[in-house]
């Protein structure tokens, strides 16, 4: 008798296993990232922040099309310290949306053509931008309609309008601004004094110059 308990036992867990689904492989149910030379598309890191890039359009200071793709390249470690900022952005109702982030190198000439000013476009044959490593981001916030908050200036405005540490600006105008600050440099970004909307990965001095071709992400 004992032996037949067994057997029937052993046969019922072997029909039950038999029914239950195949276990994935951990390869199978990973998302797949895809990282070139050290950058990644935000959005696969943090799909809910918006991106508008404005070089791929004629909406820019330049009245051209400056990049043939629409991808917003970061650097990883960047891109991730931006979804945490974007989380936090989303507990006041907000969300991020990029104008600008991975620059490749000739477009960093192209853009110093037209602006030799190294307050607002670094100087390609001087290390160029920030840009040019993926670890700096053009950026503001939007509500939960999509609407732009009140900041500084409209982007790309090369004058002191620009500057986040005007002193005339209205209440309304600061608070958003502080938010936007605020958060950011929490962590990890810092600013600079003559774009509102431009922040640097406070690690990108480690990052180096890359040369990718963001179309490889939209292939």
């Amino acid at each position: 008798m004992r032996v037949y308990s067994f057997s029937l036992i052993f046969l019922l867990f072997t029909f039950y296993d038999c029914q239950k689904p195949p276990t994935p492989k951990l390869e199978e149910v990973k998302p797949f990232l895809k990282i070139e030379k050290g950058l990644v598309n935000i959005k696969d890191i943090d799909p809910n922040i918006v991106v508008d890039l404005r070089y791929s359009t004629s909406e820019n200071f330049t009245g051209s099309i400056i990049y043939p793709f629409q991808t917003c390249l970061l650097r990883k470690e960047t891109a991730e310290k931006l979804k945490a900022a974007n989380a936090d952005f989303q507990s006041y109702g907000y969300r991020i949306k990029i104008w600008d982030g991975y620059r490749p190198p000739y477009a960093q000439m192209v853009l110093w053509e037209k602006v030799p000013d190294p307050r607002y476009v670094g100087n390609p044959t001087k290390g160029g931008s920030v840009h040019n490593r993926g670890g700096a981001v053009d950026l503001t916030l939007i509500d939960s309609e999509g609407k732009e908050l009140e900041m500084p200036s409209a982007y790309d405005e090369f004058t002191y309008k620009a500057s986040p540490f005007r002193k005339d600006l209205d209440p309304a105008v600061s608070k958003n601004l502080e938010v936007l600050v605020g958060i950011l440099t929490k962590h990890g970004f810092k600013q600079i004094s003559s774009e509102w909307w431009h922040y640097n990965d406070g690690d990108a001095k480690v990052y180096p110059l890359v040369e990718v071709d963001p179309k490889l992400w939209e292939k």
